[in-house]
């Protein structure tokens, strides 16, 4: 009977520790926003499957290059605001996940600022390990 108790506590205890571990299809999804909203381009290619690899960087060069022409014209960096997104998971069989991304993001330059409707699903891989962007 110890043995039992023990054994559902350690149980217990892994789910917790995976459901915790914050790396789910919906958290990389938007881990991955955020980064691609800041122009984060470690992270973005951190949480980006190994497939998709050249078309973000390519998507990356053209999005610094207007960000730089942007800032030099104008002398500010726009922001962008995604916490208006939600994330969720609406399909998961072993290493992919369907997520869907629903809301607004704003887009501010200055005193300008513009709103964008989302709703997309994203297609997210685990890879090493880790939930990754994997398109469209």
């Amino acid at each position: 009977m110890k043995h039992f108790v023990f054994n559902l506590f350690m149980l217990c205890l892994l789910v917790l520790f995976v459901a915790c571990s914050g790396d789910s299809p919906e958290a990389a999804a938007k881990e991955w926003m955020q980064a691609f909203a800041n122009l984060d381009g470690n992270k973005i290619a951190e949480r980006t499957c190994t497939a998709q690899q050249a078309n973000v960087q390519q998507a990356g060069m053209w999005a610094s290059v207007f960000g730089m022409f942007g800032q030099q014209t104008i002398g500010q960096q726009s922001k962008t605001d995604i916490s208006d997104l939600k994330f969720t998971t609406i399909s998961s069989s072993g290493d992919t996940a369907q997520v869907r991304v629903t809301g607004q993001v704003r887009f501010a330059v200055l005193a300008l600022s513009q709103t964008q409707d989302v709703n997309e699903t994203w297609r997210m891989v685990r890879e090493d390990g880790k939930w990754r962007w994997c398109g469209q």
